[in-house]
């Protein structure tokens, strides 16, 4: 014989059953409003983590291009010195004319930003001191003269520097060997054969200020036939003179780091020390120094080998950089869901408090006349006769009672435009259409006895009583789940005013829902892209092979992050860090792709992440 078992109630529902035994029902929904928030913030916290990790990485990329760049453009001005160079290897002797003309054609101030000069400095050996005194003095320098301490086996004063004039002209004469930190980077570079910065030195500008430059030396040697110059001896033996650029850092890093530079200070410091006195370049004085400096949350230093001399590139992170932090996913994230913890335990409130509220709207009903029993019967919702007439209330069961807060002495007769928001001339045309035989639904404001209001949804409908048509009315009170309706509607905006695009598609990868900071930024609006393929934001910059590879490691980790080139509406491009999540069903099957992106600075292809 079979048997009827009853089905399962669920974790939940049993839940409930014990609290409401124990008479502390009332804690579930804060229960499950702490839990939830427990989620969310650390839901929130891994958000911020790896948000601050891709802070971090963008940051790493901006300093290691800054680097670059410099690198880059300090290898071009080595190249300039090499081309100098190969002048004189290719002539033998270069005349004034030769090397002015030469200078003129490489227009410093257009190919080289930050070379203020380039000079030509030649051994003068102290047996040729008279006599190349007096060669300058036939060339139009009457008061030439070798500027140098003296006592000394050899000179290597300037006697050629383009462009010639204002303080460069002062240059001609001036023993370069004489000065220690001059005399080391020669050395070195007749030593090498390679060209030699000097370090830190102080150049007066025209307006009297110094500022921070450097000067590079590249040997020019005389080798004799049969001499290949391989080793040291032979160069030393066969130097004949120096060429050599004069920098400034400030010019020199005009230009270098782009938009960075109102996100990113950059120091640039001589040798591996990092000190006030070593600073040749600081691209935002006003700002924290890193050297002791504070209130920033990513730092570096890269150290570098410039023309046969250390520098050091050190950054940190300025105040608009960092506060990249404060919004973007982390943010959506603590707002969506702490919306969401409270929605839930809103529904949580609303099923404990409900129940509790129905068991005791049943048992209030059982309890009514007998007339009325069969019309309140197993009802437990607010009900009450009213007077189509008249308007007055004729009865209530006890849920009425319990909710507006009035004795059944005080309602009976009561007109129910004391209580009800809408007006008596609305009221009395419901009635004159519950005549007619209409039955109708509204959405009502209620004042209880106590001055509170309530948002109500009434039933009403004609109900003949002893020969005379009454109006019986069913009221539920609404205002939570109005709150409710609220809050979602709090949360959409929250999603519609986040500053981050968002982009959800269906398995099928069809776009179904996108916020305006999508349209702000890919120039489509909602009803142009619902339904598309997200192929149709492509720039055609990214070869198959990257989407390819996307899409592996998507479904792979179930994520994935990284910079990609779109195209506009409007047809420019644009780069973004797009973030792709996918969401999976109960039954793990993927529902939805869910991307995140926002406008980001161009770099170069090498530093695209996949």
């Amino acid at each position: 014989m079979a048997t009827f078992t009853p089905p399962k109630k669920s974790l939940m529902a049993r839940f409930v059953r014990v609290l409401e035994w124990h008479h502390l029902g009332y804690l579930l929904p804060f229960v499950v409003l702490a839990a939830s928030l427990a989620v969310v913030h650390m839901l929130w916290q891994n958000e911020s983590q790896e948000s601050r990790e891709h802070l971090q990485d963008e940051f790493d990329a901006h300093v290691r291009e800054t680097a670059r760049h410099v690198e880059d453009r300090m290898k071009v001005y080595e190249q300039m010195l090499r081309g100098v160079k190969a002048l004189f290897a290719a002539s033998g002797s270069v005349s004034r004319e030769q090397f002015r003309t030469y200078i003129t054609r490489l227009r410093l101030n257009e190919n080289y930003p930050g070379i203020d000069a380039v000079g030509f400095a030649p051994i003068v050996a102290l047996p040729q001191w008279h006599k190349h005194i007096e060669s300058m003095r036939k060339e139009g320098f009457a008061s030439y003269a070798i500027k140098s301490e003296g006592g000394k086996d050899f000179y290597a004063p300037t006697v050629y520097i383009e462009p010639f004039f204002g303080g460069n002209q002062h240059a001609i004469g001036f023993d370069m060997h004489s000065d220690m930190a001059y005399r080391i980077a020669m050395e070195q570079a007749r030593d090498t054969g390679n060209a030699v910065n000097t370090g830190k030195i102080l150049l007066r500008e025209t307006d009297g200020h110094l500022r921070a430059g450097f000067l590079t030396f590249a040997p020019i040697y005389n080798f004799k036939e049969g001499m290949p110059g391989d080793t040291l001896e032979q160069r030393r033996a066969s130097i004949v003179g120096w060429v050599y650029s004069v920098s400034r850092m400030e010019t020199l890093m005009a230009g270098i780091l782009g938009e960075a530079s109102s996100m990113i200070d950059i120091e640039i410091l001589d040798g591996n020390t990092l000190s006030d006195e070593t600073l040749m370049y600081d691209s935002d004085p006003t700002a924290s120094h890193l050297i002791g400096g504070t209130g920033y949350l990513f730092k570096s230093a890269i150290p570098m080998e410039i023309a046969s001399h250390p520098w050091t590139l050190a950054a940190h992170s300025l105040f608009k950089f960092d506060a990249q932090m404060e919004g973007g996913r982390p943010q959506f994230v603590a707002y969506i869901g702490t919306g969401s913890s409270v929605l839930l335990a809103l529904l949580t409130w609303l099923l404990v408090y409900g129940r509790a509220r129905a068991l005791q709207d049943a048992a209030e009903i059982r309890q009514s006349a007998a007339r009325y029993k069969q019309m309140f019967e197993d009802n437990t919702s607010i009900a009450y006769l009213l007077d189509p007439e008249s308007g007055s209330i004729v009865d209530a069961n006890a849920a009425a009672l319990a909710f507006w807060g009035y004795s059944m002495a005080e309602l009976r007769g009561m007109n129910i435009s004391k209580i009800s928001f809408v007006p008596s001339g609305k009221i009395v045309d419901v009635m004159n259409k519950i005549k007619d035989g209409a039955s109708h639904r509204v959405e009502l404001h209620h004042r209880l006895k106590s001055g509170d209001i309530r948002d109500v949804e009434v039933f009403s409908g004609p109900l003949n009583y002893q020969g005379k048509t009454l109006r019986y009315s069913v009221a539920h009170d609404i205002t939570a789940r109005k709150l409710a309706e609220d809050g979602l509607r709090l949360s959409m905006t929250v999603f519609n005013s986040v500053k981050d695009a968002v982009m959800v598609t269906d398995p099928d990868n069809r776009i179904v829902m996108t916020n305006p900071a999508f349209s702000a930024i890919t120039g489509f609006s909602a009803d142009e892209i619902l339904g598309e393929n997200p192929q149709i934001l492509s720039s055609g910059i990214h070869p198959p092979a990257f989407y390819l590879k996307v899409w592996e490691m998507l479904y792979q980790k179930g994520e994935w992050s990284g910079e990609v080139c779109n195209r506009h509406k409007g047809g420019e491009l644009y780069h973004i860090w797009l973030s792709i999540r996918l969401v999976k069903d109960d039954g793990g099957k993927i529902s939805h792709h869910v991307a995140v992106f926002h406008k980001i600075k161009k770099r170069k292809p090498t530093e695209m992440k996949e």
